[in-house]
């Protein structure tokens, strides 16, 4: 009790009670706060509507949806066609083909408003070969060159059951020219690369003497070869070997586009001595040697000297040795058919007769064929029977000028 007669306890417990009864209410009103901000959040977020998709959130599903909403489809989007890092970006390339142009502008004016986002830069589109237009969009580490093109898929047509469809045209060859009748022309025969074995030599000297051989040089039946056929009637040629394009071995005495002068010409007359009887020369191979003008005018100048011709077996269609022969006067002429490229019976009849066609029409032409035993044993049953084909064997130094 004070001074004035109060009581002091009292008046103590009725602040406490007054403490504890506030706390309640004062939690009450800070839960209706929250709630009320977050129903103000609630409804400024539903206000904006739907977030858009962000750049940074995936650029290249954003890319793939705006294809597709102008329809493309997954044939015509090629991703990471091609894949390279520059200066440590990664450049990722994408072909697009859009159904029209409408839908490319769409494309492109959408893409250039994703240069709005944070760290994206969109180039202005470029157009390239063709109707295609690149455009370049960079994106931190990463970057797009998208090839925007139009797709030219052919629309897909079906044809009507009740027309019935046209006969289509049958394409017809055009017929080979007809010999008039009574026309006649002179064939040549000049088979190549004997001396390698004497066992065909007795069969093919009983063939018509018009018919010559060419010999390859410096092998063991070279001279016997030479001096066979000769004794029965034949003319005998040089096959003289030369350089060919790529790495085929021609043989012993080749010339090869990198002798000197002199080389070239100390091998010509070796070549020729070895082989006896010689009325001329023609090309084993070639292909490289006769493209070569230095080495034909030197080899043509000794022809000349010594009175001997050339047969060009046109082994390329570069060569220039005929022209080289007939600048420097020596007798020449070309291959116009090979008789066995393809060593069979019936390849071998096939090409005989294109000769003597041929033969007829242009009134001389010269075949080449080897000294093997199924083209000597298909000449041997059809020349005998040739003049009444309407054509006439002749040696071949006669069909050169």
């Amino acid at each position: 009790m004070t001074a004035s007669g109060g009581r002091t306890r009292p008046k103590s417990k009725k602040r406490r009670s007054l403490k504890s009864g506030n706390w309640p209410r004062s939690a009450g009103w800070i839960a209706a706060a929250a709630i009320l901000v977050l129903i103000v959040l609630w409804w400024v977020l539903r206000a904006e509507g739907p977030s858009q998709p962000s750049v940074t959130d995936g650029l290249e599903t954003r890319l793939r949806t705006m294809a597709a909403e102008r329809g493309v489809t997954s044939d015509n989007l090629e991703i990471d066609t091609g894949i390279r890092k520059v200066e440590g970006v990664f450049i990722r390339t994408w072909k697009i083909r859009f159904p029209n142009s409408a839908s490319r502008e769409e494309f492109i004016a959408e893409a250039a408003i994703l240069g709005d986002q944070k760290d994206t830069t969109v180039a202005a589109p470029v157009s390239n070969v063709g109707d295609m237009i690149g455009l370049r969009i960079d994106h931190g580490i990463e970057s797009f060159d998208l090839e925007l093109e139009i797709s030219r898929q052919r629309q897909t047509y079906t044809r009507p059951e009740s027309i019935e469809s046209p006969t289509r045209p049958q394409p017809t060859a055009t017929p080979r020219p007809v010999p008039p009748p009574g026309r006649r022309g002179r064939l040549a025969i000049l088979l190549d690369d004997g001396g390698q074995k004497m066992d065909l030599v007795a069969t093919a000297g009983k063939l018509p003497p018009e018919v010559g051989v060419a010999i390859l040089p410096f092998l063991p039946s070279s001279a016997e070869t030479a001096f066979s056929m000769h004794e029965a009637g034949h003319e005998v040629w040089l096959h003289l070997p030369m350089e060919a394009v790529g790495d085929s071995d021609p043989g012993p005495g080749a010339l090869m586009v990198d002798m000197s002068d002199e080389q070239l010409r100390d091998a010509v007359f070796m070549a020729i001595n070895n082989i006896p009887h010689v009325v001329g020369i023609n090309n084993h191979m070639g292909s490289k040697a006769t493209a070569n003008l230095r080495m034909m005018t030197w080899m043509m100048q000794d022809l000349a000297a010594m009175g001997l011709a050339f047969l060009d077996s046109r082994t390329t269609v570069d060569t220039v040795a005929e022209e080289a022969a007939r600048v420097q006067g020596v007798k020449t002429g070309r291959r116009h058919v090979f008789l066995d490229n393809e060593r069979t019976e019936a390849a071998i009849r096939e090409q005989l007769e294109e000769a003597v066609y041929r033969a007829r029409m242009e009134g001389e032409i010269i075949a080449i064929g080897h000294l093997n035993e199924v083209t000597v044993a298909v000449l041997a049953s059809e020349l005998p029977d040739l003049e009444k084909r309407g054509v006439d064997l002749a040696r071949p130094t006669e069909l050169l000028n």
